[in-house]
């Protein structure tokens, strides 16, 4: 590329063009590899640098009082600049943090991070130090603007690298569909089309064509080619007709201090509560049934239900499913449990044949079926214009990423949210498939269904809670069959069955069934399913099929009325739900509304026109319905060879006629014929407008007993949170357990002595006067004295803003670096920080009160703002608690108190850990209910205060901590 471009990167005194400044200015001027020119100055701002960006690039004022202001440095890289292109990692904001300060710049922009999501599909984070990592370019330091301009200099070319790597068919694909989103980077993909062409490469280049290119002649585009060529299935796992019982002190001298685990794990700890549980996971495996297990936090489940799974599957040929709610314990148990396993039990493979037999144990991560890219689905869509830059752009990123996936799964994409909507045409869905007559099925290239024959053939199979349960109601068209389950992160169980067993209905869901099924382009012609297959039948030349084309011609000219009236209705529909919501303000229910649909709001007005307007909405969804069963029917009495040659769009067609007859029945339900079993709800969102009708099943007890439960010879359950006051009663009658053993199995950890509890006696209560400049104060005095190293807990994120306001200036001017969740990161982003440095606090909401994991004393103070009590205007919560006699004490205050305890489980990590949690709602201690929260607890220090005399009691028990820790490290290097 003999073209000239200008790296460039800023660093400013915050994100806010209109508030904040530049300190920092670097460019690069480069031809191919070779650096043409540099440009480097700090810039002297007019207001204090503010600490967290002093801790990120380590600048501080001494450095830029003597610097040039902005106005004398513009001219200068104007001239430097000139009209070449600008190579930039998110480069956006330096262009609009310039033109904020006098310097606007109209060059062409190509963006790193948004080339690299494209061309490397697989990294977990886009960084420009994870990119460069991933390109081996070595990164010297990060936050200042020269080495970051020439980290970027050397990602821009080590992309445009990867580019050289593609057929021309891909790219020219590339280039057109990111013109069509309107990216400048279109210019990089055509620039390197046109440099391969010119060098006479031909059609087919790069490594992947090359393979191919004698297999398919004449074929031009790689991605497409993999896919015609036929795959082998991957092998079942064979019963071996053996159901031996596995001995439980056996398997527990496993993890004897001189058994496999200590032999070959390093850091390997026994510890007594792990041996009891896997136990009692060995006799739930040999007898049957079901067991609840609660593990205190540093019990280490995984490996205490892992090693019983394994022996049991390998010896009677049959697969474990072990089902959890979040990505990252899926994460964990596939890429670092299971290894660690196997590494053991190859160690000891020599001593025992069963342990030789279980070292070659298979296993896999197996996810919902919207996770895979349907390539029927995905190659149908590229013969339609794209609706929005979104839909373009996730071409490209699909066009790129085909030839390297094995998976098909969106996991390895990285996708904004309007991609992931636009990811929903392509994906995989319920009843979107029918595999005899797809012909990626039939050569065994379905990414969904070689999952699943891979999971067939898996001893051990990994899946989250989601797709577990949704695959019952699919009547097990994604999971192997199975016996045998282990239910991790169990506490999460029956809120992921609500979701799953229950239904929602947006506007877009109406649009998308109409976009799909019948339209109108804009020269007049028919579109869609429909449309498309009027055009196919025409273009067939037997005699059969052009009668058919010309009957189907009339209907779609008699249909297209009754679809544009649907069309309008329900947009109608939908402002009309808009606006009752908006009429019905909620409790606690910020911008964001959900308003249950009772009886007497359908006696409302309101409620009677949408009534109307649904009857005739559902009047008109049946006659698409009507048009999509009479068009396959008439399609079937086709010659074979020309329904083969429309195999596709009767596909389609088929999918589009059940997901037709499901809206109807759902909007039928919802609108017309509510079931007394069941809690139907608004939801609205302002910005940007959505409305979405909602159903829940009352309860999931009996649905979980019928269709899993039921069917299973063994479900072990457990979690860190399963217990209230040491009882399993809440989850029992919450999952419909009555039946099941239980073991509690209490932490390693010695709370007693390292964690001390405060409880503030005298703070108001939430919603009195005075309550949230109370816990600011408080807020602040604490983290004062600890010098931040603490994350705060809230119930809601306009508690979380009022708090951050509030404490950030007054901690930071004391160098206390004060994060927010959404407002300075992501959690994962914020946790790295604190642990980066732990002179920082942390406020998180929902995300951050389970799965945040900061082991040492980065994290040494936990506060918890608010007991987390359910909002009482959740439609779910509302109508499960008519349910009981006291639904306070029965339903609200059970579900807050494993709430409560998974927020507190955050603090105490490992065995050396020590710190103090703070609970600023004085309900715990005035409420007799509050005795609950705190006997739930692992035994801990306690003390009742005011919140005048929190800081000091902080200060003392981490002081003194502190001191014995240093003296025993010192006494450890004595030694």
């Amino acid at each position: 590329m003999p073209r000239i471009y200008v790296a460039l990167d800023i660093e400013a005194t915050g994100m806010d063009p209109e508030r904040d400044e530049i300190i920092e200015v670097a460019a690069v001027k480069f031809r191919d590899e070779q650096v043409l020119e540099r440009f480097e100055t700090l810039v002297q701002p007019r207001r204090p640098l503010p600490l967290a960006v002093s801790s990120l690039t380590g600048l501080t004022m001494r450095d830029l009082r003597r610097a040039p202001t902005f106005a004398q440095v513009a001219p200068r890289l104007r001239q430097f600049v000139r009209n070449h292109p600008i190579v930039g990692q998110s480069p956006d904001y330096d262009l609009q943090m310039l033109a904020a300060q006098g310097l606007e710049l109209r060059n062409p922009v190509y963006d790193t991070f948004r080339l690299a999501t494209i061309l490397l599909p697989d990294l977990p984070a886009y960084s420009l130090a994870s990119i460069a990592a991933r390109l081996g370019i070595s990164v010297a330091q990060q936050h200042r603007a020269m080495a970051d301009v020439e980290t970027t200099m050397a990602v821009f070319l080590g992309l445009c690298d990867l580019l050289r790597e593609y057929d021309l068919e891909t790219l020219r694909r590339l280039a057109d569909y990111t013109a069509q989103a309107g990216l400048p980077e279109s210019d990089v993909f055509e620039a390197i089309y046109r440099e391969l062409a010119e060098q006479g490469i031909g059609a087919l280049g790069g490594a992947l064509a090359e393979r191919l290119r004698s297999t398919v002649p004449g074929v031009s585009h790689a991605a497409e080619l993999v896919f015609l060529l036929p795959r082998e299935r991957p092998p079942r796992l064979e019963p071996t007709g053996e159901a031996p019982v596995i001995d439980p002190q056996w398997v527990a001298g496993l993890y004897s201090p001189d058994g496999p685990f200590a032999v070959t794990l390093s850091n390997y700890e026994f510890r007594a509560g792990q041996v009891a549980m896997a136990e009692a996971v060995t006799r739930a495996f040999n007898e049957g049934g079901q067991l609840l297990v609660e593990a205190g936090t540093g019990t280490g489940k995984s490996l205490a239900y892992l090693l019983p799974a394994i022996l049991h599957a390998v010896e009677r040929g049959e697969t474990v499913v072990v089902s959890t709610e979040t990505l990252a314990l899926q994460d964990q148990l596939y890429a670092k449990d299971l290894p660690l396993l196997r590494r053991a039990l190859e160690a000891a493979a020599e001593r025992d044949s069963r342990l030789a037999r279980a070292a070659r144990f298979r296993a896999t991560v197996l996810k919902g079926r919207a996770n895979y890219l349907c390539l029927r689905r995905w190659f149908l869509r590229q013969r339609e214009p794209f609706q929005s830059r979104a839909e373009a752009l996730l071409a490209a990123k699909i066009t790129a990423w085909l030839p390297q996936t094995e998976t098909g799964d969106r996991a390895e994409l990285h996708l904004s949210n309007e991609e992931q909507l636009a990811w929903a045409q392509v994906a995989e869905s319920e009843g979107a498939c029918v595999p005899n007559r797809c012909l990626f099925h039939r050569r065994n290239q379905c990414f969904l269904y070689r999952a699943r024959a891979t999971a067939e053939g898996a001893h051990i199979v990994i899946v989250n809670h989601a797709l577990l349960l949704s695959d019952l109601l699919a009547e097990s068209r994604v999971l192997p069959p199975y016996r045998y389950l282990v239910v991790d992160e169990a506490h999460h169980l029956v809120e992921e069955a609500t979701q799953q067993f229950g239904f929602q209905v947006t506007h877009d869901d109406v649009r998308e069934l109409i976009r799909r099924t019948l339209g109108v382009d804009h020269v007049g012609r028919f579109v869609g399913a429909l449309g498309e297959l009027w055009t196919g039948l025409a273009a067939v030349p037997e005699a059969r099929a052009r009668a058919l084309a010309q009957e189907l011609g009339e209907k779609l000219t008699e249909w297209w009325p009754r679809v544009e009236a649907l069309q309008q209705q329900a947009e109608t529909l939908f402002l009309s739900l808009g606006d009752i919501a908006q009429r019905h303000p909620v409790e606690n229910g910020g911008y964001d509304r959900q308003i249950r649909i009772t009886e007497a709001l359908r006696h409302e007005t309101a409620w009677m026109t949408v009534e109307e307007i649904g009857q005739s909405l559902t009047t008109h969804l049946r006659t698409v319905v009507t048009a999509l069963h009479w068009a396959s029917l008439r399609l079937e009495e086709l010659p074979e060879s020309v329904r083969d040659e429309l195999s596709e769009l009767m596909t389609e067609l088929d999918v589009l006629e059940r997901r037709a007859r499901e809206m109807h029945e759902r909007l039928q339900e919802v609108l017309f014929q509510p079931r007394a079993e069941r809690v139907y709800w608004l939801s609205w969102r302002p910005q940007p407008p959505a409305v979405s009708l909602n159903m829940a099943p009352l309860e999931v007890a009996s649905l979980l007993n019928e269709l899993l439960f039921s069917r299973l010879e063994t479900c072990v359950l457990t979690s860190a949170t399963l217990t209230v006051d040491r009882s399993f009663g809440y989850i029992r009658q919450q999952l419909g357990l009555a039946d099941a053993d239980e073991l509690v199995v209490d932490s390693p950890f010695d709370y007693a002595t390292s964690t001390l509890l405060c409880l503030a006696e005298d703070v108001a209560e939430p919603g009195e006067p005075g309550y949230q400049r109370q816990v600011s104060e408080a807020l602040i005095n604490l983290l004062r004295v600890t010098r931040g190293r603490a994350l705060v807990l809230f119930t809601s994120h306009s508690a979380l803003q009022a708090a951050y306001r509030a404490i950030k200036r007054p901690l930071e001017q004391e160098g206390i670096l004060v994060l927010g969740q959404r407002l300075d990161g992501s959690p994962r982003q914020l946790v790295e920080r604190l642990k980066a440095r732990p002179e920082t606090v942390v406020l998180g909401t929902n995300a951050v009160w389970e799965g945040v994991d900061v082991p040492g004393e980065a994290l040494s103070v936990l506060v918890i703002v608010k007991l987390p009590f359910a909002v009482p205007s959740d439609p779910v919560f509302a109508a499960r608690c008519e349910a009981y006699a006291d639904p306070f004490h029965e339903y609200a205050v059970p579900q807050a108190v494993l709430r409560f305890k998974q927020g507190f489980g955050r603090l105490i990590r490992s065995t050396r850990d020590y710190g103090v949690c703070v609970v600023l709602d004085r309900r715990i201690v005035t409420r007799r209910y509050g005795q609950l929260f705190v006997q739930s607890l692992p035994p801990c220090t306690v003390r009742r205060t005011s919140i005048v005399q929190i800081p000091r009691l902080a200060q003392e028990w981490l002081t003194r901590h502190q001191e014995r820790l240093a003296a025993s490290t010192a006494a450890t290097e004595g030694r």
